[in-house]
């Protein structure tokens, strides 16, 4: 599975620092899930085997509306030392109102980047993101 790395700002890092603080597990827990829905999706990922270098993923998306969009799903994780946030490959659903997507995979970074992870899920036109949604396990 493929990955991009998008740099946050200085206002990005304090921002995501703060909401880890609050609400977010550190990888030393082992397990954990993340969910969220927004309307027209929702989804769920369950990480078991949870290390700052590896975990295995298990989870689903669901279009929940017959609005003409898709629905996808992307795991999400934060490297805590440097705050680089990498945004995985999204996993479409495109069956339509109703339709579900499991899946199951791991991801498994060069460096240890898995500090805090956790699943975002969007209701899609194409490649743009119409409305989406993060949660943190």
């Amino acid at each position: 599975m493929g990955n991009t790395l998008k740099r946050l700002s200085v206002t990005g890092v304090a921002t995501v620092a703060i909401f880890a603080t609050a609400t977010v597990t550190n990888a030393s827990a082992a397990s954990g899930g993340a969910a969220c829905s927004v309307t027209g999706a929702s989804g769920s990922m369950t990480f078991t085997n949870w290390s700052d270098n590896y975990v295995d993923i298990s989870g689903w998306v669901k279009d929940t509306a017959a609005d003409g969009h898709h629905a996808a799903i992307r795991f999400v994780s934060i490297d805590g030392g440097t705050g680089w946030v990498t945004e995985w490959s999204w996993r479409h659903e495109y069956d339509g109102n109703g339709a579900t997507l499991p899946f199951t995979t791991y991801a498994a970074p060069t460096g240890d980047d898995l500090d805090y992870i956790g699943v975002q899920v969007a209701v899609m036109e194409g490649g743009t993101i119409v409305r989406s949604c993060t949660d943190y396990a």
